[in-house]
């Protein structure tokens, strides 16, 4: 007798029973996600909107040239004057709204004498708008001494950066008394409580939670201190955006030092620039507000879109992480699937920056992957710690570091990445 084939409904049921059958082969993986919809990105020149406003720059009056060199070779004793005369040139020097035209070359003299002069007049200002020549001044300067005042006089005109450098200086026998004076002035006026002989390593400790402020909000700590005037302040920042239309590399360079050491106040012209149709112009702007940190938080909505530019998202997704925009955890999972390496691998430290738990079993699912290359799977390793102790991605990242079959000098900075991670749990 002849076996009758099954019916057709029959093998359907059979199939779908099957299909429901639960797998027993361990714990179901993560469903791959959806792409979430984007806001539209709109793209316009803007190097000639940044030219444009860089001519604004206020410059004084030839009269008021004349005025202002007669006053500053008076106030920076270039030349010799009577106490009385000298007192009321600098009086005046300070008061002038255009101060800036003879103290920001002065910064820069070939006298240490005369610049240390000069970031200390610059202080006693008040000028805020003069925070941006210091922070170059900064970046140059090899005097010690000339250091302590161009650091000092940025935290008088509320730029906390220079804090930093103040710490560093109580760890030198030549400087420590001079930049413990100043660490104690600095405590006092910001109501620190301090005991009342403190020693080198309290003043750090103080010194070390206002930066920390500084970095988190973007926001000077002395009290008192007024914003940069716009009319000066934005014509300022696009003479630096403006220049990353060049080859040369310095200006670029000193462009980013400048700009990433200036808080939130360059935030609103950054978040223009996203929007740029030059790649270059909106490339520096995610670079610039990435090295901000959670002070760039407020330009999150404005970096979104970005994630659909081909040239850009990569710069988008580690901007967003370090941002700290929580905003973007859906878009940056669905990314963990792109056929754009450099996309994956930014997506993985992006999701661990932000705290994204429900996507540690993303994030070692690739990390188990030895299909993956290496970039993901660091990436992924690096984002499992950013949640935690992993034992897992802790063995597979010191196993990069031992055998060196990675790039050095990227997992020294995900290492230091991750111990001001944990540093910001404590």
């Amino acid at each position: 007798m002849k076996r009758s084939l099954p019916s057709l409904a029959l093998l359907a049921y059979c199939g779908i029973w099957l299909l429901s059958v639960p797998a027993c082969s361990g714990p179901k993986p993560p469903a791959e996600p959806a792409m979430p919809a984007l806001p539209p990105l709109q793209l316009q020149k803007f190097l000639p909107v940044l030219e444009a406003l860089a001519a604004k720059l206020p410059q004084p009056t030839e009269a008021e040239q004349r005025e202002l060199k007669e006053l500053g070779d008076i106030a920076l004793q270039l030349v010799d004057a009577d106490p009385r005369t000298a007192g009321r040139a600098e009086r005046t020097l300070l008061e002038h709204p255009r101060a800036s035209f003879v103290l920001e070359p002065a910064l820069q003299h070939t006298e240490i004498a005369t610049r240390r002069r000069a970031a200390w007049l610059c202080g006693q200002s008040g000028q805020s708008i003069l925070q941006l020549p210091l922070l170059l001044r900064l970046k140059y300067e090899l005097d010690p001494e000339a250091v302590l005042w161009v650091a000092d006089a940025l935290q008088r005109l509320g730029n906390d950066s220079g804090l930093a450098w103040l710490d560093a200086a109580m760890n030198q026998e030549a400087t420590a008394q001079q930049a413990g004076t100043m660490a104690i002035e600095i405590c006092r006026e910001r109501n620190v409580t301090l005991a009342e002989a403190p020693t080198y390593a309290q003043l750090q400790e103080a010194l070390r939670k206002l930066t920390a402020v500084w970095l988190r909000t973007g926001a000077g700590s002395r009290p008192g201190v007024k914003e940069p005037a716009a009319d000066e302040l934005e014509p300022r920042f696009a003479i630096h955006l403006a220049t990353t239309q060049s080859t040369l590399l310095r200006p670029i360079d000193d462009a980013r030092y400048v700009i990433t050491r200036s808080g939130k106040l360059p935030l609103p012209l950054l978040q223009r620039t996203l929007h740029a149709d030059e790649p270059y112009l909106r490339t520096m702007a995610l670079q610039v507000l990435a090295e901000l940190g959670p002070c760039a938080l407020p330009t999150g909505d404005a970096v979104l879109p970005l994630l659909a530019d081909p040239l850009t998202s990569s710069y988008a997704v580690r901007t967003l992480g370090e941002a700290g925009y929580e905003a973007a955890v859906p878009h940056l999972r669905a990314r963990l699937q792109s056929p754009d390496t450099a996309l994956r691998a930014a997506s993985t430290q992006a999701l661990g920056l932000l705290h994204d738990t429900q996507s540690a079993l993303l994030l070692r699912k690739i990390l188990q992957d030895g299909t993956e290359i290496l970039d993901v799977r660091v990436g992924a390793a690096f984002g499992l710690l950013c949640l935690g102790a992993d034992p897992e991605a802790e063995t597979f990242f010191a196993a990069r570091e031992t055998k060196g079959d990675y790039h050095a000098p990227t997992l020294s900075r995900l290492r230091a990445r991750l111990l001001a991670v944990a540093a910001a749990k404590r």
